[in-house]
C-alpha cells in the first residue's frame, strides 16, 4: 500500500523490532500482522482487511494555486488570498509618480524616452522587484531581520525603515491637498477657481476673458518698434498667473515668501491631514488582512477611473495633437543622450517603488512556496499599463487646453503638485459637467496616494514588530498578542507622524515639502541602497547559494522550468547589469547636481541645503553603524561571523529549512513526522 508520493520508511519499536514500513504489503488477520502473498488476489482485499494508517501530523502538501487557504504561519499570519498581495503591490507601484513625473519626462525627451523606459522595466525594474519579493518570502520577515542573512550589510534594513519614516511624514501632505480639492474644490470652489474676480485674486491673474478683471496694461518707459506699422508702440504686459494658480497659492496655501517665514498652520489643511491619517489607521488597525481587503478598492477603482478619464481626454479637440507631441522622438534627445538613460532609470525606480523595502514586507506574508515570479511579472506589467494610461490621459487634456487657450503646449507642461493642482483645474473647468470629471479625477489621485501611504506605514510597523518576535505569538484570530501590539504601534505611529507633519501645512509648508521631496527619496539615497542590495545578495551572500534557496522555495510553483529560467536570468542581472545601471546613474546624478537649489523663483539658503544633506546622511547612517557593530560582535563573540549568514537565519518555519547551514543540521522540507503504527483488530492506529 502506498500513501502519497513520499516513501514511508517507518520503524516500529514493538516487541519483535519489526520494520512496519513493510506492513503495507501485509494482510491483517485477527489482530496479527502476517506477510502477504507475493501475488495476492485483489478480490481477497476488502475494506475490513485493509490497514488504516493514522499519522500523528497530517501531510500538508504545498499549494501552487493563486489563493491558498488557511494559515501556514500561525504567528505572523498570511494573506487570506494571494490576489490581495498582488493588488497591494500594484497599488504601491502605481502611485502618484506615474502622473506627477512620467508625462513631463516623455515631453522632455520625446518618444525615445518611452522606448528606454519600457526596456528598463524588464532589465532593471523586474530584477529588483523580484529580489525584494523573494527575500521577503524566503525569510517571512520585514527588511531589518530579512537582511540579517548578509551581516556585512545588515544595516540596509534599518536604513529603509528610517527613510520610510521620513517619507510617511510628508507623503501624506499630498493626500491632504487631494482631499481638499476633492471635497471643497470639486464640490464648491470649482466655478470660482477658474475666475479672477475673487477676493484672493491679484492684478496678475489671467482667466482668458472669463471676467472683466483680466486686463493688459502698458508698462511705462518701455516701447517697441512695430515693423509692420512703421512706428514705435508702447510695451504692453498681460497678467501671467492663471486663476487656478492664485487659488492654489493665495487661497489654499496662503503661501509665505520663504522657508524663513513659516507662518501659521492652515486649519483646513490640518483637518484634512488628520483625516488622511485616520484613514490610514482604520485600514491598518487589524494588520495586513484588513489592508488586503481595502486593496480590492484602492487598486481596481483607479484603473477603471483612469480608463474613463482617458476616453474623455481623447474625445476632446486637440487631444491627438497633444499625444503626438509627447511621443514624437526629438532630434536632440537621441539614445546617445545620457540624461535620457538616467531619467529612465530613476523613473523606473520611483514608479515601481523599489529600494523602499515595501515588497519585502508585503511578500513576507506570503506562503513559503508561493509563485513569486508570477507576482513580480504582474506588478511590473500593471505598472507599465498605469504609466501609459497616465501619459495618454495627461497628453490628451494638455492638448485640449492648448487648443482652447491658443497657447503652445510646452508652456503648459509641468510636473508635481503644479500639474495636478494648477494645470488640471484649468482643464476640468472648461469641460461640460466639470463637477463630475473633477470628482473622478481627484478620487483617482486619492486612491493612488492612499494605496501607497498605508503600505509605507505598514512597512514601518511590520519592521518594528519583527525586531521583537519573542512573546508576540498568539493563538490566532483578531485578539492575539501580535495583533494588539500591531494596533498599538499603528496608532502611535499615526499620531506621531501627524504631529510631525503639521509644519508642512503652515504658510511656508510648501517650501519645506519641496525640500524634503528633493532629498528624502532622492537618487543619493535610493541608488546606494539598491546597489548594496544587489551586490549584497549576488556577491556577499553569493549568487549560487541564493539560486539554490530560490529553487527550493519555488519547487512547487506552476511551470517550475519557466520560473527557473527567469530566476537564472535575474541572477545574471543582479551580478553585473543592475549594479552598472545604478553606479552610472549615481555618478551622473552627482555630476549634474546643482550647486544651488530653487523652488520656482525662491532660492534655498545654504543652511537649508545642508539640512537636506543631513537628512540623506541620517537615512544612510544605519548601514555603516550596523556593519561596525556586527564586526565588533564577530570579533568578540564566539560563533559570530561577518561573512556567512547566522545559523538561525532562513525560512521562518522550521519545516521549510533544508540541508545544513553553518554546521547545523536542518530538517528537510515537507517530510512529515514518522508515525508509530499499532495494529489492533484489523485497524492501524497511531501511538
Amino acid at each position: 500500500m502506498e500513501t502519497s508520493a513520499i516513501e514511508m520508511e517507518e520503524h516500529h519499536e514493538g516487541e519483535n523490532g519489526k520494520d512496519l514500513g513493510q506492513a503495507s504489503d501485509a494482510s491483517v488477520h485477527n489482530g496479527k500482522m502476517e506477510p502477504a502473498d507475493e501475488n495476492p488476489d485483489s478480490s481477497d482485499i476488502t475494506e475490513s482487511t485493509r490497514p488504516i494508517f493514522i499519522m500523528e501530523e497530517a501531510i500538508e502538501e504545498p499549494s501552487a494555486t493563486c489563493c491558498g487557504c488557511g494559515e501556514e504561519n500561525k504567528e505572523r499570519g498570511n494573506w487570506t488570498c494571494q490576489c490581495e498581495m498582488i493588488l497591494t503591490s500594484i497599488g504601491w507601484a502605481a502611485g502618484l509618480g506615474q502622473l506627477w513625473r512620467f508625462p513631463m519626462l516623455c515631453f522632455r525627451h520625446g518618444g525615445g524616452f518611452l522606448a528606454v523606459w519600457l526596456g528598463m522595466h524588464f532589465t532593471l525594474g523586474f530584477p529588483l522587484v523580484l529580489l525584494e519579493m523573494t527575500l521577503g518570502q524566503f525569510t517571512s520577515q520585514g527588511p531589518p531581520r530579512a537582511w540579517r542573512g548578509v551581516p556585512l550589510l545588515h544595516g540596509i534594513g534599518f536604513a529603509v525603515v528610517v527613510m520610510m519614516s521620513i517619507l510617511a511624514i510628508y507623503y501624506n501632505i499630498s493626500m491632504a491637498y487631494i482631499l481638499h480639492y476633492l471635497f471643497v474644490g470639486s464640490l464648491r470652489d470649482l466655478p470660482y477657481m477658474v475666475r479672477c474676480d475673487n477676493y484672493w485674486n491679484t492684478m496678475e491673474c489671467n482667466d482668458y476673458g472669463l471676467t472683466n478683471k483680466t486686463r493688459c496694461q502698458e508698462v511705462a518707459g518701455f516701447m517697441w518698434y512695430d515693423d509692420s506699422a512703421g512706428f514705435w508702440q508702447n510695451y504692453t504686459q498681460c497678467p501671467t498667473k492663471s486663476a487656478p494658480e492664485e487659488y492654489w497659492r493665495n487661497y489654499l496655501l496662503q503661501i509665505s515668501d520663504g522657508l524663513e517665514n513659516m507662518g501659521a498652520v492652515q486649519p483646513g489643511l490640518a483637518g484634512f491631514l488628520f483625516l488622511s491619517w485616520l484613514m490610514v489607521f482604520l485600514v491598518l488597525a487589524f494588520g495586513i488582512k484588513s489592508a488586503g481587503k481595502v486593496a480590492y478598492l484602492t487598486t481596481t477603482i483607479p484603473f477603471v477611473l483612469l480608463v474613463f478619464l482617458l476616453f474623455r481626454a481623447m474625445s476632446l479637440d486637440g487631444a491627438v495633437e497633444g499625444l503626438i507631441y509627447h511621443v514624437t522622438p526629438l532630434p536632440y534627445a537621441g539614445f546617445n543622450n545620457t540624461d535620457l538613460w538616467v531619467d529612465a532609470v530613476m523613473q523606473v525606480i520611483y514608479s515601481l517603488g523599489v529600494g523602499c523595502g515595501s515588497y519585502t514586507m508585503l511578500s513576507s506574508y506570503n506562503r513559503f512556496h508561493n509563485n513569486t515570479v508570477r507576482d513580480a511579472v504582474l506588478v511590473v506589467l500593471a505598472n507599465v499599463l498605469v504609466g501609459i494610461l497616465c501619459l495618454c490621459m495627461s497628453a490628451g487634456f494638455l492638448g485640449f487646453l492648448s487648443k482652447q487657450l491658443n497657447e503652445p503646449i510646452e508652456s503648459l507642461v509641468s510636473s508635481g503638485p503644479h500639474l495636478v493642482f494648477v494645470v488640471f483645474p484649468r482643464v476640468l473647468g472648461l469641460l461640460p459637467a466639470s463637477y463630475l470629471w473633477s470628482i473622478l479625477f481627484y478620487l483617482t489621485l486619492l486612491l493612488l496616494a492612499f494605496s501607497c501611504q498605508f503600505v509605507i506605514v505598514e512597512t514601518i510597523v511590520t519592521s518594528l514588530l519583527d525586531l521583537f518576535p519573542a512573546g508576540n505569538n498568539g493563538t490566532g484570530g483578531l485578539c492575539n498578542r501580535r495583533m494588539l501590539l500591531h494596533l498599538l504601534l499603528t496608532f502611535t505611529s499615526c499620531i506621531l507622524f501627524f504631529l510631525l507633519g503639521l509644519p508642512l501645512v503652515t504658510q511656508g509648508g510648501l517650501y519645506l515639502y519641496n525640500l524634503l521631496d528633493n532629498f528624502v527619496c532622492s537618487g543619493f539615497v535610493l541608488l546606494p541602497i539598491l546597489l548594496l542590495k544587489s551586490i549584497g545578495i549576488s556577491w556577499f551572500y553569493t549568487i549560487n547559494r541564493w539560486g539554490r534557496d530560490l529553487s527550493h522555495m519555488l519547487q512547487y510553483s506552476c511551470c517550475y522550468c519557466c520560473n527557473k529560467l527567469v530566476t537564472v536570468v535575474c541572477q545574471v542581472c543582479w551580478c553585473l547589469p543592475v549594479p552598472l545601471y545604478l553606479v552610472g546613474s549615481l555618478v551622473w546624478t552627482s555630476l549634474l547636481w546643482p550647486n544651488e537649489l530653487y523652488f520656482e523663483s525662491y532660492k534655498y539658503s545654504e543652511g537649508h541645503v545642508i539640512m537636506g544633506w543631513l537628512i540623506v546622511g541620517v537615512e544612510l547612517a544605519p548601514i555603516p553603524i550596523v556593519t561596525i557593530i556586527n564586526c565588533c560582535l564577530a570579533c568578540c563573540v564566539k560563533g559570530r561571523t561577518i561573512i556567512r549568514p547566522p545559523t538561525d537565519w532562513g525560512p521562518y518555519l522550521q519545516q521549510h529549512h533544508r540541508g545544513k547551514r553553518g554546521g547545523k543540521v536542518l530538517s528537510q522540507p515537507h517530510i512529515p513526522p514518522k508515525p508509530t503504527i499499532m495494529v489492533v483488530d484489523s485497524t492501524v492506529t497511531s501511538l
